[in-house]
């Protein structure tokens, strides 16, 4: 059963919801003045002590703007632990600038160094622009570990949603294409799958009616936005449910909730990562919904990052 907050928040979200559809019509201007609002009404405590630098990261196609993260009580001699941070929203909504509270607290709570990438986004830009970015952010990060004063070897990847999905394809072509190595991945409610088939995930059936913040309406939109018609949803790098040689992932730390579409996903991926020899630690928070971790707000939200904490401890 959802718990009180979390009812209490969806109602509330859902007023918000009526509040921009009433101002405007364009689908993805409301998805994008959605997210930010409820990011900012129910962030909670602004968490303080960490310091924030951005820069941009240039390619020979473009300039990835990144933000990073460390506690401004960190030893200036430090090397610390990086986690590479890639923000939700169907690859579509949701910016550096969105996330920045949660990411503030990710990094005062867990005690990592963050670098929070904002990619470019659907449909403005479509597959692969969105990994592309990631990529080579992540690229950037261990080429850069020194002046950054964080350890190569101990660089992780974090997301939400279908930013999980950036984190796992972006580990992934690590590992096959550098010397590189992804030590440990954190994904928070994945989205895996972009196949558009629903009924293969009881999950999508049963939480999919839009009445917890995302629905199969929404990960269809989002699929949408994402790809091209003819881009294959099988593909590792755009459903990373496929990859076929799991066992070149790091440890994997994997947290679901329990009224999500995309609950199955998550529980089906650790079983997979599991059975390819993939040390796999997976928590579950019945009570809570597809998107919960940023609202700081719930009491739930704070549960979750001690479990990360504890996880990137470990690592």
């Amino acid at each position: 059963m959802i718990d009180r907050q979390c009812a209490r928040l969806l109602e509330n979200a859902q007023g918000i919801l009526m509040e921009i559809l009433a101002s405007h019509s364009d689908p993805v201007a409301i998805g994008r003045k959605y997210t930010a609002r409820l990011m900012e009404t129910f962030l909670g405590e602004r968490a303080n002590g960490v310091e924030t630098r951005d820069c941009r990261i240039r390619t020979d196609s473009t300039e990835i703007p990144v933000r990073f993260y460390r506690r401004s009580y960190a030893a200036a001699d430090s090397i610390g632990k990086l986690v590479l941070f890639f923000h939700g929203g169907g690859w579509s909504v949701g910016d550096i600038d969105t996330y920045d509270g949660f990411v503030r607290r990710l990094c005062a709570e867990t005690g990592a160094d963050y670098l929070s990438v904002d990619f470019r986004r659907a449909p403005e830009h479509k597959f692969p622009a969105a990994h592309e970015d990631c990529y080579q952010a992540a690229l950037w990060a261990f080429e850069n570990s020194e002046a950054l004063g964080v350890d190569p070897e101990r660089i992780g990847a974090m997301g939400d949603s279908a930013g999980a999905a950036l984190a796992t394809a972006v580990s992934w072509q690590t590992a096959r294409q550098t010397d590189y190595r992804v030590n440990a991945l954190y994904l928070l409610y994945p989205f895996l799958d972009l196949r558009d088939d629903h009924e293969a995930y009881p999950s999508r059936m049963t939480f999919g009616n839009g009445n917890y913040l995302v629905g199969r309406a929404g990960l269809t939109a989002a699929k949408q936005w994402y790809l091209d018609d003819d881009t294959p949803t099988g593909d590792p790098l755009v459903s990373p449910m496929f990859i076929p040689d799991l066992e070149s992932l790091p440890p994997t730390t994997i947290i679901t909730s329990g009224h999500d579409p995309n609950l199955d996903e998550g529980k089906l991926f650790a079983e997979k990562l599991e059975e390819s020899g993939v040390r796999v630690s997976a928590t579950h928070f019945a009570s809570a919904f597809h998107g919960f971790m940023p609202f700081g707000v719930l009491d739930v939200a704070g549960d979750s990052i001690r479990t990360l904490a504890e996880a990137i401890a470990e690592q």
